[in-house]
């Protein structure tokens, strides 16, 4: 197992020319001899898909026998390498998945992505991804493919190539199309495309899926041998638990050999006071009494292991003795929302979080886990939060915060994810109500629709009705279904209900198109 980083293999400058081959023809009104072109190039994909899956296989065969053989060395690399197997083949599944399903429902359950003859179909995919179950199943795919993005930028943050290479290989960003309008990715991969090109690019996909677990199991490989450090001199080093301690604690440091013999402790001096030596570390502590900058220098003795003679190796550091001090920090905003958990993250230098004492003002607080929750009083205003902690047996008070109080705010009434504007006639007639979302807002919240109006002009008359939950009524629907394009509906009077009450949400505009 070897590599670069990220190098192009020929076989991936082959499958880069056939998408591009693919890419250009979907520019061009496709039939006939062209459909069988894209069936081509999606064997192709599959074809060389499988050599990569043979390859990952006998990576994984390699790395299991270095790691039988040696689990200390290779164990937390190989245990990444087989996290990451999972997270591919579930990706890759669900891929199939969506292959399987949309050739099924084209042309019956008897076919498969090998064999199927609605290479022409361009409508079973968008109606699959986009319309069914108000476009569920392409929301599924896309994070899917958006959290494996991420797990494998995850994987391999500080090298640069890869990442870029990643975030372009699983590029699942909307786009303008040469309208104007905001496509989205599996709007392109799926709408007015014929079927045979959807499937290739899924296969495209699946293998980049592959191409990308390759590499990242060939780094984590590589990465064994990394961890067998090979010293060439010996170097002295001071290390402190912490170089800020407050005023009243302890200052503690490792002070030691970067490389050591385990069969002959050091000797390690400060100040020419001889310290405890442990596993070859000079155990150093002093009391942090006053304020300041605190610096001290050690010498480290060890015998020269062939003359015997003591080899004296100095080195110094410094740290910082402070006043105790308190960080606040609201984990969503610098606001606590009436009606709302909110969760607060407060730590103080040199205290456990366990050891902090808490309380508040003008709101209520309670530890949960690692973090507090506050829900302030519903009048408004501010809440204070005061921190204090027992240092060496004295309760020490460490500092209090001022926060604002607010209330959520509104909610946004959508239909089909618009809030106005424009709408497709066979988006309107597949909309089963109106649904409010929170966008731009920190906290996952969610308020229900109880009650709108549904306006609009027929027979030369205008009609309004009314509807008292989130679901349009089957007379709203008929009124909707009856409209023809450029007629105009408006949606008013909406209610909703939310954590903190009954909320009155702005009136919607919508002009029918094709």
């Amino acid at each position: 197992m070897s590599g670069g980083n990220c190098p192009e293999t020929p076989r991936q400058k082959m499958i880069g020319m056939m998408y591009l081959m693919l890419t250009a023809m979907l520019a061009l009104n496709v039939s006939g001899d062209l459909l069988n072109a894209f069936k081509l190039v999606d064997d192709g994909i599959k074809k060389s898909t499988e050599v990569v899956t043979q390859k990952v296989n006998k990576q994984y065969l390699d790395f299991d026998a270095i790691n039988t053989q040696n689990p200390k060395k290779a164990g937390d690399n190989y245990k990444k390498a087989l996290e990451l197997q999972e997270k591919a083949d579930a990706l890759y599944k669900q891929l199939q998945y969506y292959k399987c399903l949309m050739v099924t429902t084209a042309d019956g359950p008897e076919y498969t992505p090998d064999n199927f003859i609605s290479t022409s179909n361009q409508d079973i995919a968008a109606q699959l991804m986009l319309v069914e179950k108000g476009g569920a199943r392409g929301d599924s795919l896309k994070n899917y493919i958006d959290d494996y993005r991420e797990y494998l930028i995850g994987m391999c943050s500080e090298d640069s190539a890869r990442v870029k290479s990643f975030r372009e290989q699983f590029n699942t960003d909307n786009i303008k199309n040469p309208d104007g309008d905001v496509e989205t990715w599996v709007g392109k991969i799926t709408e007015h495309l014929p079927l045979a090109a959807t499937m290739a690019i899924l296969s495209k996909v699946q293998n980049d899926v592959r191409s990308s677990q390759s590499d990242i199991v060939n780094m984590l490989y590589a990465k064994v041998d990394e961890a067998s450090f090979k010293f060439t001199g010996i170097k002295p080093l001071i290390i402190p638990e912490s170089n800020y301690v407050l005023r009243g604690g302890t200052y503690k440091a490792n002070i030691m050999l970067a490389a050591y013999d385990e069969t002959m402790d050091p000797i390690v001096t400060v100040d020419n006071q001889k310290l405890p030596v442990e596993n070859g570390q000079g155990i150093y502590e002093v009391p942090a009494s006053q304020v300041g900058q605190k610096n001290f220098s050690a010498r480290i003795q060890i015998p020269d292991p062939v003359t015997g003679e003591l080899k004296s190796y100095d080195v110094s550091s410094n740290y910082e003795v402070g006043e105790p001090s308190v960080v606040v920090s609201p984990t969503k905003m610098n606001v606590f929302y009436i009606g709302l958990d909110n969760p607060v993250e407060i730590s103080a230098a040199g205290i456990s979080s366990s050891d902090l004492k808490v309380s508040a003002s003008g709101a209520t607080i309670s530890r949960k886990g690692n973090q507090f929750v506050v829900r302030p009083s519903a009048s408004g205003g501010h809440a204070k939060i005061s921190v204090s902690a027992e240092v060496n047996g004295k309760t020490q008070r460490l500092g209090e915060k001022d926060f604002r109080i607010m209330k959520v705010p509104n909610p946004e009434a959508v239909v089909g994810g618009m809030s106005g504007g424009s709408i497709k006639k066979s988006i309107l007639n597949v909309q089963t109500g109106v649904i409010a979302e929170m966008k731009d807002f920190v906290f996952d919240l969610k308020f229900t629709i109880t009650r709108f109006t549904v306006s609009a002009i027929k027979a030369g008359f205008m009609q309004s009705l009314e509807a008292t939950s989130a679901s349009f009524t089957p007379q709203q629907k008929q009124l909707l279904q009856g409209l023809a394009v450029g007629n105009k509906f408006y949606i008013e009077n909406i209610e909703a209900t939310g954590p903190d009450g009954k909320r009155k949400l702005g009136s919607l505009a919508f002009t029918v198109k094709q």
